[in-house]
């Protein structure tokens, strides 16, 4: 919410005519006494008796005139002020109710402000306590409000917020409780009494959620839209205090933005569960990343004609303190959807530079890169300080990009990939066939290996179409000059048929599982891979060896 315009306080209000009354009561007092002063100085009370005779009568002298005199003064004095005093009660109590309503009431809506709301929420629940009745408690949250505000500015996200309320007020009973909890959060209690039930909070809530979608005009007549999550949590079924009750609200309504928003969900605790589980992954992951527990695993990059190790690729894995080692599957999605892949990437950099930096160096190590990261400025920058700060060899290292990353900003993406080939960086296309990427771009873009999708691997020994558009794969990337990689090789037979295809390196559990930094070294010194898929014998004079 924007700040209201200050108001000045009651006590600055009135302080001025007040002033101006105490003046005048020291006037009336001061022309007074000056007048007795002046009737004294030329004896005018000698010159009355004299003339009236009626001190004879009375018996009056000066002093009995004097006091006559003052005492009117007096009592006029106390008349105007004591008719002052009244009307400044008066505007004391209509400030101090002013004040009382600035506290419980939001200043830009008119609704009930948090304060009051948790003391009514303590109310209802009471009451539904002694009455053995119900009570819905909805926190309803206006979606993306922040782009609402960027697009209008902050006064037309005021408009929206007064107009948003005033219509959720029209769709209540005279018995709820509408509140405003922060900036784009809204609170309802919704008593569960004559007969009301579960029905009709999903009717409101319905009602609410079309309100909102209802278009916004200004003035000028342009029209803005929103949408709205809905959080529902009853008492006692849900939780039975208050601040239970509402946790298990706004838990529900993130669960109706986790669902795709703009709609109302009732609370599930198994949701929930599920929901607390994810909040604390993500918190151990922000751990993980500062404690360096991301480390590497090397899957090798095998030679299809001499089973040799020509190359890595660092999987990152997660040695978790209590859960022990979790593939990438656990924690990566999450890491992209919380916004930390440049920690990941900047680790899974460092990991490399440490681990390999003694590893032969025509070994060359493949590190996988988000495609939002791509396009990134700055991207390929970030690796190039990490390699210079390392003192690794940019020879030694390769980039992997996806197809998507291509269509998300195909120049920005050409920018990373020209800075990374300049310094050395080799780049390569993985999961080539799963997107959507043209042939113009990868004519466009200078890759060094074409890396063919486990999927299409899988079928080489079930479907003959595959097998065509994987040799149709291989003819391509030697057609432009581009050295071909089968990734998920998992028999012999499938590195037998690619080998057979031209296809020159290949990765999968037929050769290694991705192996910590330790055993990737006794594979490196142990020459060819002796493992699922054994090294042939050679050929005569030396010719180059096949599988057998």
């Amino acid at each position: 919410m924007n700040p209201p315009p200050h108001a000045p306080l009651a006590g600055e209000a009135a302080a001025e005519p007040r002033i101006r009354r105490d003046i005048a009561y020291a006037l009336i007092i001061i022309a007074t006494l000056a007048s007795m002063a002046v009737l004294i100085a030329i004896d005018a009370f000698e010159l009355f008796r004299d003339f009236t005779r009626a001190h004879e009568i009375y018996q009056l002298d000066e002093i009995l005139w004097i006091g006559m005199v003052g005492s009117f003064a007096l009592a006029a004095v106390l008349i105007l002020r004591s008719r002052d005093l009244s009307r400044e009660a008066a505007r004391r109590r209509q400030a101090e109710a002013a004040v009382e309503d600035l506290s419980r009431y939001d200043a830009l809506t008119g609704v009930a402000n948090r304060q009051m709301f948790r003391e009514e929420l303590k109310r209802h629940l009471d009451f539904a306590r002694m009455h053995d009745t119900r009570l819905a408690l909805l926190v309803v949250d206006i979606d993306r409000f922040i782009s609402v505000n960027d697009l209008l500015g902050h006064a037309g996200g005021d408009r929206i917020l007064r107009a948003f309320s005033d219509r959720v007020r029209s769709v209540l009973r005279l018995q709820d409780v509408l509140a405003r909890l922060g900036s784009d959060e809204f609170a309802i209690l919704f008593p569960l009494t004559d007969g009301a039930g579960i029905e009709d909070i999903f009717r409101i809530a319905e009602r609410i959620v079309t309100v909102a979608r209802q278009p916004f005009p200004d003035e000028s007549g342009r029209a803005t839209g929103i949408t709205v999550s809905i959080g529902i949590a009853m008492f006692p079924r849900d939780a039975t205090d208050d601040n239970d009750l509402l946790l298990h609200a706004e838990a529900a309504m993130l669960q109706a933005k986790a669902a795709g928003r703009n709609r109302y969900i009732l609370f599930d605790g198994a949701l929930d569960a599920r929901r607390r589980q994810r909040l604390e992954l993500e918190a151990e992951i922000r751990t993980a990343l500062v404690n360096d527990e991301i480390v590497a695993h090397y899957q090798p990059l095998v030679s299809l004609s001499s089973l040799n190790p020509v190359g890595f690729e660092a999987l990152a894995r997660w040695q978790h303190p209590k859960r022990g080692l979790l593939g990438p599957a656990e924690f990566v999605p999450i890491i992209e959807d919380i916004g930390l892949n440049d920690a990941l990437l900047r680790q899974m950099v460092s990991r490399v530079c440490r681990d390999t930096r003694d590893w032969p160096e025509h070994l060359t190590i493949a590190i996988n890169s988000s495609p939002p990261q791509l396009v990134e400025e700055g991207f390929a920058q970030s690796i190039l300080d990490l390699l210079d700060e390392y003192g690794f060899p940019p020879r030694r290292l390769e980039v992997e990009i996806t197809e998507t990353a291509l269509l998300i900003d195909f120049d920005a993406a050409r920018r990373s990939v020209a800075a990374l080939k300049a310094k050395g960086v080799r780049v390569s296309l993985d999961d080539f066939g799963t997107g959507y990427s043209s042939l113009t771009h990868l004519h466009q873009l200078p890759f060094d290996k074409l890396k063919i999708d486990a999927s299409f691997t899988r079928g080489i020994g079930e479907d003959s179409q595959i097998r065509k558009i994987i040799a149709s794969m291989i003819g391509l990337g030697h057609a432009l000059r581009l050295v071909t990689v089968a990734e998920g090789v998992e028999t012999r037979e499938q590195a037998e048929w690619l080998r057979s295809r031209g296809c020159e390196l290949a990765q999968g559990y037929a050769f290694a599982r991705p192996l910590p930094p330790e055993e990737a070294e006794r594979l490196i010194a142990g020459g060819p891979v002796p493992v699922a898929v054994a090294r042939p014998p050679a050929g005569p004079n030396g010719a180059a060896a096949t599988l057998s």
